[in-house]
Parts: C-alpha cells; sequence; structure tokens
C-alpha cells in the first residue's frame, strides 16, 4: 500500500506501466528488424555497408563509376558503367546534407531503416563537410550495447586565384589505412583513445590559358561539358597522379574515376559536396 497522499501507477499484466504498452523505438533497425528479415529471406537485402567504404583491392586501376542526378536535383545515384545502382543519396536542408541509403531491388525499400551513410555541411557557408557512417561495424563485432558513428571523410572548400581567374580547390582527409590494409576506425565509442593519422588530397590545380582566357586542365577525354564542378584531386605527398576525377559528360550525367587508397562513397560524398560549386 502507497504512503498516505501519493499515488501509484498500476501496471499492466505484464509488468509494463500502461502509458509504455505498445512503445515503439525511434531506431528504424528496431522497428523495421522484420522486414529486414523478410528481404534477407528473399535474397533482396542491402549489401553491407563496409563494401562501399574500402578502397578497392586493385590498387593501380581506376575505379569508372558514373552519378545521374534527377531532374529536380535531389537526388542522385551512384552507378557503374553498366548502370548497377550502387548507392542513392538524398539532398535535404537545402543542399547542406545528403544522406546516402543502399538501395535493394524491391521497390520504395531504400529508405528501409534509415541512410547507411551521411554527408553534412558544418555552417551555412558550404565550405567544410563531414562524411560519417551512421554506425560503426566494429561496435556491432563487438557486441557493445552502445553502437557509435563512424568518421569516414573530412572535406573542406576554398578559392584560389589562378592567373587571372578564381579557382575552387578542395581538401580531403580520410583515415590512413593499417597494415592489414583497412581504414582505420574513427568512432567515439569504441576507438576513443586512438590516434590515427589521416591521408590528404587536393585539388589539381588548373593553368591560366592567356590566348583562351581561361582556366584549363586536362581531363583525359573524360569530361563533355564545361562545368565549375569538374576537379581532380591528387595525394599532397605523391602530386602528379590523380586520385579522383569528377566532371559533367551530360546534362544530368557525371563521370566519377577514382582509385586506391580512396573508397566508392568517398569519391561520391566529394563530387556531392561540391555541387554548390
Amino acid at each position: 500500500m502507497a504512503p498516505r497522499g501519493e499515488t501509484v501507477k498500476e501496471e499492466s499484466c505484464c509488468g509494463m506501466l500502461p502509458e509504455l504498452a505498445g512503445h515503439v523505438p525511434e531506431e528504424p533497425r528496431q522497428w523495421r528488424c522484420f522486414e529486414f528479415a523478410e528481404l534477407m529471406e528473399q535474397g533482396e537485402g542491402p549489401g553491407l555497408t563496409s563494401t562501399h567504404a574500402e578502397p578497392p583491392r586493385d590498387r593501380y586501376s581506376d575505379q569508372r563509376l558514373l552519378v545521374q542526378r534527377s531532374q529536380n536535383r535531389m537526388e542522385f545515384q551512384l552507378t557503374t558503367e553498366k548502370g548497377l545502382v550502387l548507392l542513392v543519396a538524398r539532398s535535404r536542408n537545402d543542399g547542406a546534407r545528403f544522406d546516402f541509403f543502399v538501395p535493394t531491388r524491391v521497390k520504395n525499400s531504400k529508405s528501409l531503416g534509415g541512410p547507411a551513410f551521411v554527408l553534412e555541411a558544418k555552417g551555412s557557408c558550404l565550405d567544410s563537410w563531414s562524411l560519417c557512417s551512421t554506425r560503426c561495424e566494429q561496435c556491432e563485432a563487438r557486441g557493445t550495447r552502445k553502437c557509435g558513428s563512424q568518421h569516414l571523410a573530412r572535406m573542406s572548400h576554398y578559392s584560389e586565384t589562378v592567373g587571372e581567374g578564381e579557382a575552387f580547390c578542395m581538401d580531403l582527409h580520410i583515415p590512413e589505412l593499417l597494415e592489414d590494409g583497412q581504414p582505420a576506425v574513427f568512432c567515439h565509442v569504441c576507438n576513443e583513445v586512438a590516434d590515427w593519422g589521416t591521408l590528404q588530397f587536393t585539388t589539381r590545380r588548373p593553368k591560366w590559358n592567356a590566348r583562351q582566357k581561361s582556366l584549363t586542365l586536362d581531363f583525359r577525354g573524360r569530361c563533355a561539358c564545361p562545368s565549375s564542378k569538374n576537379f581532380q584531386l591528387e595525394a599532397v605527398d605523391n602530386p602528379g597522379k590523380r586520385r579522383l576525377l569528377f566532371g559533367k559528360a551530360g546534362p544530368q550525367t557525371f563521370v566519377l574515376d577514382y582509385s586506391h587508397p580512396l573508397s566508392a562513397v568517398q569519391a561520391f560524398a566529394a563530387g556531392l559536396s561540391a555541387s554548390h560549386w
């Protein structure tokens, strides 16, 4: 019996407070777990996100992909040259955030479980970007109760005067590769004390053409359309070797070539971060 002046909340027969009965967690992976299971049984579930966050096994060849932009410029698909969709990115917050989804073969299921990766601008100037995986697979592998997010890349934008022109530039930082060839894990939950280094890339600077009165850069025939969004990245410690090429090939089509040690999602994010150029 409760003391005088106090009330006791009645519990249901299963020991749960009535106001909590039927409560559904906000985490999509919890309340849609049965849909995940059904898709996997049908062989149509999304693949592991780690496959998009790991560098290609081939250290020397370019990986050639395409980026298809929707007519309203709110959705971007990363595809192979044969049309296989690898990732779908949706723009939010006036272009200051992109949610990346791993698609399945089931219609309208790309949002199942929420985004796999998030690219977000830090501030209203859109000159600083961060790419994260929404879940840390190292946390999940360890069976930790709390799963953190994994930091995958950081991008900084600025402009430089080249001749009589102004060039858009980007610096890209990604986690360094460990001895096993896998990227270091940047996670505030399972790796708080780790002090990993980063690999740094920067824009290959164009040259000023005095006769044409414009900036020029050789894209080796990959770009069919001139655009301020066309750019290339090279490693800071190994200039001269292109690691990423992003360029306009049609009204809504862009080419995306990248090579080791960059991953597909890092290259995709770098291209999308320049969508406001």
